[in-house]
């Protein structure tokens, strides 16, 4: 297959321009927004009435807002590549997100209520919620080893 002079060049512009977004301020507003009420779903799924009666619409919008998440994170991930890696929020990001893409069934279902865990981002939101966030994630190796 021939490539069309500058048909990387394109590839390129466009991956930048989308990780950009991906990253601007109104992108990650809209991506806070979008865990909030992951979160609230989530916690919807916890009611068996509420599961009986909405768990079709629940399930829906679940699926919606993971595959938000998965191109918020492939959007940066391309456009910084290895760099992406840098950033520890990233790093849990990518990790939240990539189990919650494992199918749930049978044992590995509770591994999809660890994406409850990406409403901690929320603290990285107000700048003296992060020196507490740092400082609890710094505490982490000490506390395993006293466990």
């Amino acid at each position: 297959m021939q490539k069309t002079p500058g048909s990387s060049d394109t590839i390129t512009l466009i991956s930048k321009k989308l990780g950009q977004f991906a990253e601007s301020r109104p992108a990650q507003n809209f991506i806070i927004v979008l865990i909030i009420l992951n979160a609230i779903t989530l916690g919807l799924e916890t009611d068996p009435d509420i599961v009986e009666r909405f768990g079709t619409e629940l399930n829906t919008f679940d699926t919606i807002i993971l595959a938000v998440f998965a191109f918020e994170i492939m959007s940066k991930l391309v456009y910084r590549r290895l760099a992406f890696f840098k950033n520890g929020w990233n790093i849990f990001d990518f990790i939240i997100v990539g189990i919650a893409l494992i199918p749930s069934s049978g044992p590995l279902s509770v591994l999809r209520t660890l994406r409850i865990f990406r409403a901690m981002r929320l603290l990285s939101i107000v700048p003296s919620m992060r020196k507490v966030t740092q400082a609890l994630f710094s505490a982490i190796p000490g506390i395993l080893s006293v466990g």
